[in-house]
């Protein structure tokens, strides 16, 4: 009998052995195989958060090149622009520019700032000026296109066309307008 009892201990230990190691292994690979899946999804969130900038890095080859150039285009920008002390020199390649299309000018002037120029961003400033011009609808379109090439940058703010008055037209004007344009150039102090 003691080896059957013998027996039946050891049989009731290794069941008891088993029920424990299955325990452990069914609750343990929750406590251990979870937190491994969770590790395991963050690790692919990282790898894909990372695929992503690597594209953006790509996508840009060579920034600090781009901000030189960016940095000489301003500079070109800024050798464009006008200020209000530059007034005479934007008024000067207007008047030479109608009198070489044959174009009479009635009036130019600088204008003061407006409401517009409010609205400029810190750094910004723009400088104004009202041509009055006498001239057919093709030389006026001729003068506009020459401004566009002019070596500063300018804007054409306004054009405000009208027939001239029956006295005012003169023999041999009779398809001749007053156009008025303000036209102005920014200027950028800082960046």
């Amino acid at each position: 009998m003691r080896k059957e009892n013998r027996i039946l201990q050891i049989a009731i230990y290794l069941s008891i052995y088993t029920s424990i190691l299955v325990g452990l292994f069914i609750g343990g690979n929750h406590f251990v195989v979870l937190p491994l899946k969770r590790i395991e999804e963050e690790l692919k969130d990282a790898q894909s958060e990372l695929a992503k900038m690597e594209k953006m890095i790509r996508e840009v080859p060579n920034p600090k090149k781009n901000m030189e150039e960016i940095q000489k285009k301003m500079e070109e920008l800024k050798k464009k622009a006008a200020s209000r002390r530059e007034l005479p020199r934007i008024i000067q390649q207007l008047t030479k520019k109608s009198s070489e299309l044959g174009i009479e000018i009635i009036s130019i002037r600088p204008l003061e700032e407006t409401v517009r120029e409010k609205n400029l961003p810190a750094g910004v400033s723009k400088a104004y000026v009202e041509v009055t011009l006498k001239a057919s609808y093709k030389k006026i379109g001729e003068y506009l296109k020459a401004i566009k090439e002019l070596p500063i940058i300018l804007t054409l703010e306004s054009l405000f066309v009208t027939k001239p008055a029956e006295e005012e037209i003169e023999k041999g004007e009779e398809n001749t307008l007053i156009a008025t344009l303000v036209i102005s150039s920014y200027t950028v102090w800082k960046i």
